[in-house]
């Protein structure tokens, strides 16, 4: 590949030297900004719409951790359908008649606010809306520290607004313990009085007063309809794999340290000693986000927690302790109930593999029904990929099972944080989204955030939309993102609606790099282990700042405007120079040499070798190498999950793909000898278990094994036809095109240099052919493909 203008392509050392000093550091910033400071650059063009009128909280005051309920009774005339629409400051909970109708929250960026709506049916006659809600006043990842409000509308088929008279009471029955579930998510959901009957019930409960609008100022003036609905969530029977009694050991104050109470309980005590209760396991299979409805049978006033675990401690039991998660975390959850049998339906949402429920204050005690409520915004995938090797489709696979695991009503980075953070959605989950399901809004969604959560000088935020943080390297994989996602839809409204941001964006970019390559972007991550050079410029984010003006440039072409790319060739010329000025010799060869390729900078074939030595020399390809400890240590020989979504389309493009697939064997396949569900953040098991950005695999697999590269041109949506074999004789599977279109693809070979190509579609595609744009009609579809030189490439 040749570089910009008369930038010629650098050709890799075979061994490179390695004298250059690196920062003996990582940069970490676990926290940033309250997301009420971030706002667009530039007008996102979509539909918006004043920001949640007639807004409404209890007329008391509003405190942290504050648990309202809202009745109001509407009477229909006529049965038919309407639409409902409703957003609330933090987790909620709406019921009509009783039924549980939405339950959230939908996060959203302060500067630009999002409402689920979604279309219901009542018949005719006097209908009570039940709404419970929880008012933060906090700042987390997932949501800013915003006034506690409650907005719901209810439109008939005629675009009349229903008036909705809402009524409110405190529910007293819960207490503000002081106490986070980590430093970086919400309140410890804390029931100390039970609940007696339906909270919703008048003859049941007094107190009810009218509710106050509430000042939403500090929020953007207007809103829009959120891209994703909330889901009915699916629910999945629990059946524990073990139970028995406990005794605590830890005595304390009532909310004094309930992580180290709950881990240091003796699960198994002597049974003439004074004991406390029962304790019920359950096993989700892998890591899922959602919450644990229960009913328990007691013979006393009793106190049920409820604990989540991402693992389980050296002793085989859940801890709800979290690693890397800044400070104390407590993923535990405590309802006081009755004598009886209760019904405990949780508000708030925790994540975990191992769920351990507690029944302190009656022995005889039974969790008569359990069930796990997730938070899935996906479903099971539709995307197919048979290699006809097991372990290579269960690798696959899990790709797809880490990605739904962490997906909710935004991609988040793992269930400790559960963090939008813009380099994790662009890099890996867009093209899991592809492979998988075909749908990349959840992606949109998070650019969205990005753009709406921007700084002053129109950067945009690598991480929010609750708590924003600024990160150099994302806001520049952001503008490369936004152009991935006009190729994999086939359409450039995207494009059009966050033109303002990118432009923005780009220029603050430029604005922070200088002359000799030195920049002042922020905390600018490339990788766990990466050093940063001292004496040279930080080749890896120069060219990702690189790939962002190339992308940006493609964009403006897209959409129409070639003139003003043409204003940005000569900073991409400067960029291109100072990449290939220090990429004969650079400091981190593995990570600049990679982005090099991407950068047309450096030569495809020789990165490509010294990439597999790299890999073949890192753990757990090489066992005796050195592991990823912690996110604190510099280790340049190291090989992340993470960084392959960069490093090995270098390998498949230059045709190494059996050796590719040995790679996923080896280091993937042993996260899977070692019980992994979900891939792990990196390979090391005492980082994150469930961390989507270990998931190139599954992608890679379907894109090269699948041979279909999506694209778009100025005629519109486009498939490049360009298979990688990875060493295996016949590969089978579903792809998704652009519009909603899958293919059937069947692929087996034919002699020694060709395969022969089958294509099946659900309706007509443009597919390129070595090199030439077809119409191809809906239908079976048959192509001889040949073998490119002696690798394993066919087109």
């Amino acid at each position: 590949m040749s570089g910009v203008g008369t930038v010629g392509s650098v050709r890799p050392q075979e061994s490179p030297r390695s004298a250059h000093r690196l920062v003996e550091s990582v940069q970490i910033e676990p926290h940033g900004w309250s997301g009420l400071d971030g706002r667009p650059a530039g007008d996102v063009r979509r539909q918006l719409e004043p920001t949640f009128p007639g807004a409404f909280w209890l007329a008391t005051k509003a405190r942290p951790d504050q648990h309202a309920g809202f009745v109001a009774d509407v009477v229909v005339d006529r049965g038919g359908s309407y639409r409902l629409a409703v957003q609330a400051s933090g987790a909620f909970r709406l019921r009509i008649d009783a039924e549980t109708l939405v339950h959230g929250p939908l996060r959203y960026a302060p500067a630009l606010p999002e409402y689920h709506e979604q279309r219901i049916d009542l018949p005719a006659g006097r209908h009570r809306l039940a709404l419970h809600a929880q008012g933060e006043l906090l700042t987390t990842r997932m949501s800013a520290a915003v006034p506690p409000f409650a907005w719901v509308r209810l439109v008939d088929d005629e675009e009349r607004v229903l008036p909705l008279e809402w009524r409110g009471r405190e529910l007293d029955e819960y207490h503000a313990t002081g106490l986070r579930v980590s430093p970086l998510l919400g309140w410890v959901e804390w029931q100390a009085a039970p609940f007696t009957g339906a909270w919703w019930d008048d003859d049941l409960h007094a107190g009810w007063t009218a509710t106050t609008p509430v000042d939403l100022s500090v929020l953007g003036r207007r809103a829009t309809c959120a891209d994703i609905a909330l889901p009915s969530w699916p629910s999945r029977q629990l059946t524990p794999h073990a139970s028995g009694v406990y005794r605590d050991t830890y005595v304390g104050y009532e909310f004094d340290d309930i992580g180290t109470q709950f881990l240091l309980a003796d699960d198994d005590p002597d049974p003439t000693d004074d004991l406390d209760g029962r304790w019920f396991r359950y096993d989700l299979g892998r890591v899922r986000v959602g919450s644990v409805a229960l009913k328990v049978r007691t013979t006393a006033k009793a106190e049920v927690t409820v604990g989540f675990a991402e693992r389980l401690t050296p002793d085989g039991r859940p801890s709800p302790v979290v690693a890397l998660s800044a400070g104390p975390t407590r993923m535990l959850q405590h309802f006081t109930i009755n004598a009886g049998e209760t019904v405990i339906e949780p508000l708030q949402s925790l994540g975990g593999r191992y769920v351990e429920v507690r029944v302190r204050g009656d022995l005889d005690s039974v969790v008569t029904d359990a069930r796990f409520v997730e938070r899935d915004f996906l479903g099971p995938p539709t995307g197919r990929f048979e290699s006809g090797d097991p372990l290579l489709d269960r690798v696959w696979a899990t790709g797809l099972d880490t990605l739904r695991a962490t997906a909710e009503d935004s991609l988040i980075d793992s269930v400790r944080e559960r963090g939008e953070w813009v380099g994790d959605v662009v890099s890996s989950a867009l093209h899991l989204l592809s492979a998988g399901w075909g749908d990349v809004r959840l992606v949109r969604r998070a650019l969205l955030h990005s753009a709406a959560g921007a700084r002053d000088d129109g950067l945009v935020s690598g991480c929010g939309p609750g708590e924003v943080l600024y990160l150099g390297t994302y806001a520049a994989q952001w503008v490369t993102a936004c152009v991935n996602v006009a190729q994999v839809e086939g359409d450039l409204a995207l494009l059009r609606e966050l033109e303002e941001s990118a432009r923005a964006n780009v220029r603050a970019l430029l604005a922070s790099i200088d002359a000799d390559g030195g920049h002042r972007l922020p905390w600018s991550f490339v990788d766990w282990g990466y050093g940063v050079p001292q004496d040279q410029p930080n080749l890896a984010v120069l060219a990702h700042v690189h790939h962002a003006v190339r992308a940006w440039r493609r964009w403006l072409d897209l959409i129409g405007k070639g003139e003003e790319a043409q204003e940005y060739a000569a900073d991409e010329q400067r960029l291109a120079r100072v990449l290939a000025t220090w990429m004969i010799d650079p400091a981190n060869p593995y990570h600049s040499w990679t982005l090099g390729v991407h950068s047309g900078i450096v030569d495809a074939e020789g990165a490509a070798r010294f990439i597999q030595e790299h890999v073949a020399r890192a753990f757990p390809f090489d066992r005796t190498a050195d592991r990823l400890r912690d996110p604190s240590q510099v280790r340049p020989g190291a090989v992340t999950p993470y960084f392959t979504n960069y490093s090995f389309p270098i390998l498949l493009d230059t045709g190494r793909g059996a050796e590719v697939a040995d790679m996923w064997r080896a280091g993937w396949g042993w996260m899977l000898d070692r019980g992994a569900t979900t891939w792990w953040e990196v390979f090391d098991e005492r980082w994150s278990q469930c961390h989507y950005w270990g998931g190139a695999p599954t992608w890679q697999m379907s894109r090269w094994g699948l041979g279909l590269h999506l694209d778009i041109d100025e005629e519109g949506p486009v498939a490049d036809l360009r298979v990688n074999d990875l060493g295996r004789d016949r590969v089978a599977g579903r792809a998704h095109l652009a519009g909603a279109c899958t293919a059937e693809v069947e692929w087996e070979r034919s002699g020694s240099e060709s395969i022969r190509y089958r294509l099946d579609l659900s309706d007509s595609a443009r597919v390129r052919i070595r090199g030439v744009a077809r119409d191809l009609a809906r239908g079976g579809h048959e192509f001889m493909l040949s073998r490119q030189g002696a690798t394993s490439l066919y087109r």
